[in-house]
C-alpha cells in the first residue's frame, strides 16, 4: 500500500492533498524521514494503520467508514506512533464533534465573518519550517470588531487540512494581540478556552512546543491566569510573553516568517491567507466540510466503553471553582 493512500474511499473524488505543496511545502520523501526519526518502517506504519482500522471497526458508536487512512497517519505522527495513543485521539476527535457544535460546526457554507477573517489572514501558517522541523501558526488580531468564535473556527478548519497532510513534528502558536479589546476578553470565557485547548491537545494532540503571546494588554491578563489553570504544566512552561513582535525572532529562525511582519522569507502575508483560502475554500474542501458536518458525529448510546470527553472538556472541577488569579 502507497504511504497515505486509504484502502476504502470514504470520500469520493476527495483530493485531500490539494495545494499541499504550496500550504505547506510538502514534498516527495517528508514523511519517510520523519519516519526515520522516529524509527518506524513504511511496512510498520501499514501494520500500525491497519491495528487501528480493525479497532475503529469494532467501535459501535464510531461512525464507520469516516476514518481515512491518512487521518490515521496523521494521529499517529502527533502521538509519536504510539497506537494506543492515537486510538484515543481518533475517539476523541469524532466524539467532540457534537459536543462543540459552536466551533467545530458551521464550516459549510462558511459564516461570512470566518470567510473574511480567513480571506484576510488572521490564521496564517507559512510554508516553512525551522531546523527542528517545527511549524509556526500565527494569529493576529487585524480588527478591534474580531469576533472571537468566528476566528477560532478558522484554526480548526486548518487542522483539520493538516491532519492529512502535515508532516512536521511540533508547532509553535504565536498570538499578536497588539489589537485585543475589552470585548475580546469577555468573548473568551471559561468554557470556550476551556473547548479550544482541550480539541488542540486532545482532539488533535498538536505538540505546541512554545506559545508565544505578543503585547498582552493588561485587561487580559484575568484570561491569561485562567489559561495557565486549565493549561498542562509542560505548556505553561512554554508560555512566552514579548513586548513587541520583533523578539520572537530571538527564539525563532526569520527565515519561516513572512518578510512584512519582519521575517525573511519570500511571502507576505497576504500571499500565505491567499493560499490557505484558495485552498480552504476550494470545491473539493467545501465538499469535505459538508460531508464531515453531517457524518462526523459518534452515537454515545453504543459506546461500550466510558468516553474521555467530559462536560468539562478535561478540565477537573468546575469553572465555577477557577479563581482568577
Amino acid at each position: 500500500m502507497t504511504i497515505g493512500e486509504s484502502t476504502e474511499l470514504q470520500y469520493p473524488d476527495f483530493k485531500y492533498s490539494l495545494n499541499s505543496s504550496k500550504v505547506l511545502n510538502i514534498r516527495d520523501g517528508d514523511l519517510e524521514k520523519v519516519l526515520k526519526a522516529y524509527n518506524v518502517t513504511t511496512s510498520g506504519l501499514d501494520e500500525m494503520v491497519a491495528s487501528i482500522r480493525e479497532w475503529y471497526e469494532k467501535q459501535p458508536h464510531l461512525p464507520q467508514g469516516q476514518l481515512h487512512d491518512r487521518m490515521i497517519i496523521g494521529h499517529l505522527l502527533t502521538r509519536g506512533f504510539s497506537v494506543e495513543q492515537a486510538k484515543e485521539k481518533i475517539d476523541n476527535y469524532f466524539a467532540a464533534r457534537h459536543r462543540m457544535p459552536d466551533i467545530l460546526g458551521n464550516w459549510e457554507p462558511i459564516p461570512a465573518n470566518t470567510e473574511k477573517y480567513l480571506k484576510q489572514g488572521y490564521w496564517i501558517i507559512p510554508p516553512f519550517r525551522t531546523p527542528e522541523n517545527h511549524r509556526v501558526v500565527i494569529f493576529r488580531i487585524l480588527n478591534p470588531e474580531m469576533v472571537v468564535l468566528d476566528a477560532a473556527r478558522i484554526g480548526f478548519m486548518m487542522s483539520d487540512y493538516r491532519l492529512f497532510n502535515e508532516t512536521s513534528q511540533g508547532d509553535h502558536w504565536i498570538f499578536d494581540l497588539s489589537l485585543a479589546t475589552l470585548s475580546h476578553v469577555i468573548q473568551f470565557n471559561p468554557l470556550l478556552i476551556s473547548k479550544i485547548y482541550y480539541h488542540i491537545t486532545s482532539c488533535y494532540a498538536l505538540k505546541l512546543k512554545g506559545i508565544h503571546l505578543v503585547n498582552v494588554p493588561s485587561f487580559a491578563h484575568s484570561v491569561l491566569a485562567l489559561l495557565k489553570k486549565i493549561m498542562k504544566e509542560k505548556h505553561v512552561s512554554r508560555l512566552h510573553l514579548y513586548d513587541s513582535f520583533d523578539k520572537i525572532f530571538n527564539v525563532l529562525p526569520r527565515d519561516v516568517f513572512p518578510n512584512d511582519i519582519g521575517g525573511t522569507s519570500n511571502l507576505t502575508c497576504q500571499d500565505v491567507a491567499d493560499t490557505w483560502y484558495e485552498t480552504l475554500q476550494s470545491d473539493t474542501w467545501k465538499a469535505f466540510y459538508k460531508h464531515q458536518s453531517k457524518t462526523f458525529q459518534t452515537d454515545e448510546s453504543k459506546r461500550i466503553s466510558s468516553s474521555k470527553i467530559t462536560d468539562t472538556f478535561g478540565v477537573e472541577g468546575s469553572f465555577r471553582k477557577l479563581d482568577l488569579d
